[in-house]
């Protein structure tokens, strides 16, 4: 049986088959087996991500990752305090990256895709860089150990509050792992350096086949209104709410699509954009099938991002 993941106000009474708990919420932090992202959520309830591998997993500590494993599925996070210093920083990335790619490959496991939420995402530093840059930088020390190509994981990065860095990654055990990019988009790593001077180095989408039953899984990367490598219609949420979501479609059929589970993140969002907006997205994803979240984007312009996970052939 492979990957499934699902939104649910209710935690699990058994755990033996969970890889993973993820709970929306203003704090960082790990408790009993559930970890707290740091994301404020637009629901009246509170809200729990779970991923399900029907596969008994195991808990384990590499380092300072915390590991859940199965016999094809891993999932690692670390949680960071943000030092004054972008050298301390940087530093603490680096180093988590290289024990995520240090414990993938002992346990003969390929990194399928990595969350980083980090605090005051475009704050700058003395020296002018910004929590964007910190983790492009970071990224890209470890990135070119590992990669030969551009078979990169897919990738999300948020702006969250308070003061601790989250990070996490899955890695699987599969037939075949496949990079996706957007025919609508240049790819990150392609950016000219007046986007950004750092490179993001992330696929924007990394489909597998599962081991065991050989079903095509997909996760995508985190999508905005970027057509090229230009933002689109700055500031108007309405105008990139519909480019977002053309270019996360680019991926899979989002119409009648159970298996497909979105995080949709919004800055700068005001109460009474919040109706129209589950409205539309009520009706293009399915009601609870995405979460919207409060996250800031890694350009001032962008207000909003889509990310998520399906079954299924991606579009060709």
């Amino acid at each position: 049986m492979s990957i499934k993941i699902f939104l649910t106000n209710e935690i699990p009474k058994e755990r033996e088959d969970i890889l993973s708990i993820m709970k929306f919420s203003e704090s960082v932090g790990r408790n009993l087996g559930i970890l707290s992202n740091g994301l404020t959520h637009y629901c009246e309830k509170d809200i729990f991500e779970v991923w399900q591998i029907n596969q008994p997993t195991i808990s384990e500590k590499f380092n300072n990752v915390h590991i859940t494993k199965s016999k094809n599925y891993l999932f690692g996070s670390t949680i960071i305090d943000l030092e004054k210093s972008f050298e301390d920083n940087k530093l603490k990335i680096t180093q988590s990256y290289s024990d995520f790619f240090s414990v993938t490959e002992k346990n003969q496991m390929k990194i399928i895709k990595i969350w980083h939420y980090l605090p005051q995402l475009l704050k700058k530093y003395d020296n002018g860089k910004t929590n964007y840059s910190l983790l492009c930088e970071s990224r890209e020390i470890v990135y070119k150990k590992n990669f030969k190509n551009h078979n990169y994981p897919a990738a999300t990065a948020i702006g969250i509050g308070r003061n601790k860095i989250l990070i996490y990654f899955l890695a699987v055990f599969c037939d075949r792992y496949e990079v996706i990019e957007n025919k609508r988009q240049v790819s990150s790593y392609m950016y000219p350096q007046d986007i950004f001077q750092e490179k993001p180095m992330f696929s924007r989408a990394v489909s597998f086949f599962n081991i065991d039953d050989g079903k095509e899984k997909i996760f995508i990367s985190g999508t905005a209104s970027i057509k090229g490598y230009e933002s689109m219609h700055s500031l108007n949420l309405s105008a990139q709410l519909d480019e977002a979501l053309r270019n996360y479609k680019t991926f899979i059929k989002v119409e009648n699509n159970k298996t497909n589970i979105s995080r949709v993140y919004v800055s700068k969002l005001q109460n009474k954009d919040i109706p129209w907006i589950k409205e539309k997205l009520d009706e293009m994803l399915g009601y609870n099938q995405y979460i919207l979240l409060k996250g800031d984007i890694c350009r001032e312009e962008l207000l909003i991002e889509f990310e998520g996970f399906s079954d299924g052939k991606y579009k060709v």
